[in-house]
C-alpha cells in the first residue's frame, strides 16, 4: 500500500466517533427505555440494567459495534518500465554540479525500435492530461484500476462506507429498544428485556439471580365507536317527566285537583319524534330478599332500554315498559293547556288543575277510550322540553304570550326603614316549587300602602315580634294598618342542570 494512502486511512479510522443527538418523534415516545447510566426510573431512584441471557448460546448485543473494514486496492508490483519516481525517503539521491545533494532526475525510457511504439509513448501523456481534467466520483473510482485511483477518491469511498454502516447500526439499535420493556427484579433493580427473550431465562446484572421472561403482548385499545355493535343513535333524554292520562269530563275544576294524578316517564327526543317511556313495575322481592320473576329495578330497566336503542338504532320493541310516541305527522296537534291568558280558550276554564306554576302540554298519543294524555312541567324542565320540541319536530309553544317567563326578571324596591334596595322577582309562582331555581326571601310588602321592608329592618324594629309570624297582624310603620303577609323573593337559577324533577342528557 502506498505510504500516503496508509497514513490517511489510519487518520480516518483512529479519529473518535462523533456523537449525534437528535429529537425523538412525538408519535414514537410511548415505550422508550431510560439510559443505562443510572437514570432514575419511575421515581424509584434505582438503576436500570440490561438482562443477561442465561442460555448456552451466545449472541452479540446491539451495543457491540463491529469495526469498520476497508479493503484498499492492492498496490501493483514495481516494473522496470515504470516511468513514475517514488516520493519519500527511499527516492534515489543525485549530486548537482555545485556539490549539493538532491533528488535524482527521472530516467528517460529506453529507446524503442519500432515507430508504432514511439507513437504510443507520445500519446500517453496526452491521455493522462485528459483524464485528469474530468471530475471523478466514488462510483467511477471503483471501476478504475488501482494505479488510476487518487487519495481523495479513496477517502470518499471510506467515508461513505462508514456513514452507511453507522446508519444501519443506529436503526437496528433503535428498533431493538422500541421492542424492549422494563421488568422489576427482586433485588429492586429494573431489567430491560426484549420480545425475542420471551420464555427464556435471563440473569439480573446486579444480583445475578435468574428469572424467566414472560410473554409480552400489547393491549389493543378499541375506539368507542368500534366497541359498539350497532349504529350510534343521537337521542336527548329528559328524565322524570310527569305524565297525566285522564278523562277530561271527570276533572274537578279546582286548583291542584290533578296535581298528584301522574306517573313518571322519561322523554326521548329523536329525529323520529317524541317518545315517552313508562317503565314497568319491578318484581317484588321474596321473603329472603331475592327478586322474583319479572322486570328488574327501574334503574336497570333504564340502562337496558338505552343499550337496546343504541344496539338496534331505533326506538322500538323495548324489552320493558310502555312506549308512547308523537310522530312528526301529528306533532302539530301539540298545544299549551296551562297557563292560558284567556279563560274562554282554556280546556279547564283557566283553573290551574295541574297545580300552580306548572306548564301543561297536550300530547296526541294513543290512549284508552275517552282519555287524553298531558305532561306537566316546572319552568326549568319546560324550557329544555320546548327547545327539544322545536329542534326535533319544529313545534313552537306560545308560552311567553300566555304569561310564562322566558328569563328571570326582578323589580327593585326600597326599604322604608333602612333605604336598602330590595329585589322582587316577577311571576314568583313559577319559581317557588321548581327545584331548578334558588328562591331567597328578600323582604316584605305592606298590603295596604305598599311599602317594603327587609328582614333585617323588621327584626331590628321587632315588627311582628321576634319572628315574622306576627307580621301579618302588626301595624304598618307608615299607614298603621295591618301589614299583611305579602313577601318578595330573589330568584337565581342553579348552576347544576340536574334536578329532582328532570334532567337533560344526550346519548
Amino acid at each position: 500500500m502506498r505510504a500516503d494512502v496508509e497514513a490517511k486511512y489510519k487518520e480516518l479510522t483512529e479519529r473518535p466517533q462523533q456523537i449525534i443527538f437528535s429529537d425523538i418523534p412525538a408519535d414514537q415516545r410511548t415505550e422508550y427505555i431510560p439510559s443505562r447510566s443510572g437514570q432514575v426510573f419511575g421515581g424509584y431512584g434505582r438503576d436500570v440494567y440490561d438482562a443477561e441471557d442465561d442460555d448456552s448460546d451466545f449472541t452479540l448485543t446491539e451495543e457491540l459495534q463491529s469495526p469498520i473494514s476497508f479493503n484498499a486496492p492492492p498496490t501493483p508490483p514495481p516494473t522496470a518500465q515504470s516511468s513514475e519516481v517514488p516520493d519519500g525517503p527511499d527516492a534515489p539521491k543525485s549530486t548537482t554540479p555545485d556539490g549539493k545533494t538532491g533528488a535524482a532526475a527521472p530516467q528517460k525510457p529506453a529507446a524503442q525500435t519500432s515507430g508504432t511504439a514511439n507513437a504510443s509513448a507520445e500519446a500517453q501523456p496526452a491521455k493522462k492530461t485528459d483524464e485528469g481534467a474530468k471530475a471523478s466520483s466514488p462510483g467511477d473510482a471503483a471501476q478504475k484500476s488501482p494505479q488510476d485511483v487518487s487519495v481523495d477518491e479513496l477517502l470518499g469511498i471510506a467515508v461513505k462506507d462508514q456513514a452507511e454502516t453507522r446508519r444501519r447500526q443506529r436503526e437496528k439499535i433503535e428498533e431493538s429498544r422500541r421492542r424492549r420493556i422494563l421488568m422489576p427484579c427482586s433485588c429492586g433493580a429494573w431489567m430491560r428485556v426484549s420480545e425475542d427473550q420471551a420464555g427464556r431465562i435471563v440473569r439480573c446484572r446486579k444480583c445475578k439471580k435468574p428469572f424467566i421472561v414472560p410473554e409480552m403482548r400489547k393491549k389493543e385499545k378499541a375506539s368507542k365507536e368500534e366497541s359498539q355493535s350497532g349504529p350510534k343513535v343521537n337521542v336527548t333524554w329528559l328524565e322524570n317527566v310527569r305524565l297525566h292520562v285522564i278523562t277530561p269530563t271527570e276533572v274537578v275544576l279546582k286548583p291542584g285537583s290533578l296535581e298528584k294524578t301522574f306517573v313518571e316517564v322519561d322523554a326521548a327526543f329523536h329525529e323520529s319524534g317524541l317518545h315517552l317511556i313508562q317503565y314497568a313495575a319491578p318484581a317484588k322481592k321474596s321473603l329472603f330478599g331475592k327478586g322474583g320473576d319479572g322486570p328488574p329495578a327501574v334503574e336497570q330497566q333504564k340502562q337496558e332500554i338505552r343499550d337496546h336503542i343504541q344496539k338496534t338504532g331505533a326506538i322500538s320493541n323495548l324489552p320493558y315498559g310502555t312506549l308512547l310516541s308523537v310522530t312528526p305527522d301529528v306533532s302539530s296537534k301539540i298545544r299549551l293547556i296551562q297557563p292560558v291568558a284567556e279563560a274562554h280558550d282554556s280546556m279547564f276554564a283557566g283553573v290551574p288543575v295541574f297545580g300552580e306554576g306548572q306548564i301543561v302540554l297536550y300530547l296526541p298519543v294513543a290512549a284508552e277510550e275517552n282519555k287524553q294524555s298531558f305532561v306537566s312541567l316546572p319552568l326549568s324542565v319546560y324550557r329544555t322540553f320546548a327547545a327539544e320540541l322545536q329542534k326535533c319536530l319544529g313545534v313552537a309553544i306560545p308560552a311567553k304570550e300566555n304569561g310564562v317567563p322566558d328569563v328571570e326578571e326582578h323589580d327593585t324596591l326600597t326599604c322604608h326603614l333602612s333605604e336598602v334596595k330590595i329585589p322582587a322577582a316577577k311571576n314568583i309562582v313559577y319559581y317557588k316549587n321548581d327545584p331548578g331555581f334558588d328562591v331567597e326571601l328578600s323582604g316584605y310588602v305592606c298590603g295596604t300602602c305598599g311599602i317594603a321592608i327587609t328582614e333585617e329592618a323588621r327584626a331590628r324594629k321587632k315588627l311582628g315580634g321576634g319572628s315574622a309570624k306576627g307580621l301579618p297582624k302588626a301595624k304598618c310603620p307608615k299607614c298603621t294598618n295591618k301589614f299583611g303577609d305579602q313577601q318578595v323573593f330573589k330568584v337565581t337559577a342553579k348552576k347544576s342542570a340536574e334536578s329532582d324533577e328532570g334532567e337533560a342528557e344526550t346519548a
